[in-house]
């Protein structure tokens, strides 16, 4: 078994996200972490985000940036945590309560392990509500937002590509990946990810060329590396 690391940095970044934004500090306060620090950029919001995280009741360290895009706004924030142990949320989705235990229990089990990830649930808006139900079984999603991470294992494979406004994450975990970082899979749900009308992801048009991107530099750097004998 491995030492248990004892601090969690939780990374929130938010850009005008202030009517889920509550909904999100209040489910990482509920979720039984142990002990914990809440790193939250403010990329350039014009709406109450700032003013929500400043009422959070727990222990929250605040920055603004002028905006720049998540993939900048998550680097700073890594930049910012002092945890051994990191994970990412976003500010309109949701922890379900004992995620972090189960999490920090496979890394412990698992100490030759970088990262223990769970499952995804998606979740759709009712029409004309702001009630959420479930829209499919739970998965295992190429997110950050369901994972666990060793600090070690972010400085090692490095930060994120800010040339991906979008699929930055995607390009971390292949990178991740291709350096042989193990995984250990919690098959619990970890992550409740809400669909609304907000959602970044929502434009495929904008999203298919960066992933498109982030796949051709992953298969590159993989022949690079067959073809040197890595």
């Amino acid at each position: 078994m491995g030492a248990e690391p004892r601090l969690l940095s939780v990374l929130i970044p938010v850009w005008n996200g202030a009517a889920f934004l509550g909904e999100a500090l209040g489910s990482v306060l509920a979720d039984d972490t142990g002990p914990l620090e809440i790193v939250l950029v403010d990329d350039g919001s014009t709406d109450a985000s700032e003013a929500i995280a400043r009422s959070c009741p727990g222990p929250l360290r605040y920055h603004r940036q002028e905006h720049a895009g998540l993939a900048v706004a998550r680097n700073r924030a890594l930049e910012l945590a002092a945890g051994d142990l990191i994970a990412f949320l976003d500010a309109d989705d949701l922890w379900p309560a004992g995620r972090t235990a189960r999490l920090r229990d496979a890394l412990v089990r698992r100490p030759e392990c970088g990262l223990a990830q769970g499952r995804l649930q998606r979740l759709v808006r009712v029409a004309g509500s702001r009630r959420f139900e479930k829209l499919q079984e739970a998965w295992r999603a190429p997110s950050l937002c369901t994972a666990l991470f060793r600090r070690g294992v972010l400085d090692r494979v490095g930060g994120f590509d800010t040339g991906f406004p979008n699929g930055h994450d995607v390009d971390w975990l292949l990178r991740a990946r291709e350096a042989a970082v193990g995984e250990a899979a919690v098959d619990e749900v970890t992550l409740h990810y809400r669909r609304h009308e907000g959602n970044m992801t929502n434009d495929l048009v904008t999203d298919q060329p960066y992933l498109l991107r982030v796949l051709a530099r992953s298969v590159a750097r993989r022949r690079e590396a067959a073809a040197s004998g890595g």
